[in-house]
């Protein structure tokens, strides 16, 4: 490789190149598709969104009037008639 000219360098250069070029459309082309399929759908599960199960143990807002709290965590309820022993 003693002849290397500038021309050689550069057909080196697309020759490793042009792999990456294409794995990189490609790529792209499979994100932007499947952000479209979500944002056309009309429920989470034609999105292939998985649903959120359960719910969340406190609530995050707490709503006072006055000295009565509104929306707030609930009183727990003990059970009637239990004993520790």
């Amino acid at each position: 490789m003693s002849n290397v000219t500038g021309y050689r360098i550069f057909l080196l250069g697309v020759l490793v190149a042009w792999p990456l070029v294409i794995a990189g459309l490609l790529f792209a082309m499979s994100k932007i598709e499947s952000y479209i399929e979500r944002s056309d759908a009309s429920t989470p599960e034609e999105a292939g969104l998985e649903p959120v199960t359960g719910h969340a143990r406190e609530r995050e807002v707490t709503i006072v009037f006055g000295d009565k709290v509104v929306g707030g965590p609930e009183p727990k309820q003990e059970a009637v008639g239990s004993s520790d022993s």
